[in-house]
């Protein structure tokens, strides 16, 4: 498994992401099957695709919403970045 490092925006306080229900879309943009998601984020695969649901979506947390925006290189404020080889 690769180390990630945060690569930390300029500005010391910022404000929450707010967390929307764009999570199939974030998803995909992360290049993850549900299954990976629901590994990833330690749920079943049942309660990711409930996540997913449209209708009536089940709101990730701000923590899991950021950490999927940052998977799908999206957070407004932080990146990702490889962990470098010693």
């Amino acid at each position: 498994m690769n180390s990630l490092r945060f690569k930390e925006h300029p500005l010391k306080k910022l404000a929450p992401v707010p967390v929307m229900a764009n999570v199939r879309e974030l998803r995909q943009a992360a290049d993850f099957s549900q299954e990976n998601a629901a590994e990833r984020f330690d749920v079943s695969l049942r309660v990711w695709q409930m996540k997913e649901t449209p209708k009536n979506p089940s709101m990730l947390s701000q923590g899991e919403y950021e950490l999927l925006l940052l998977l799908a290189g999206r957070h407004p404020h932080y990146s990702l970045l490889p962990h470098p080889k010693k």
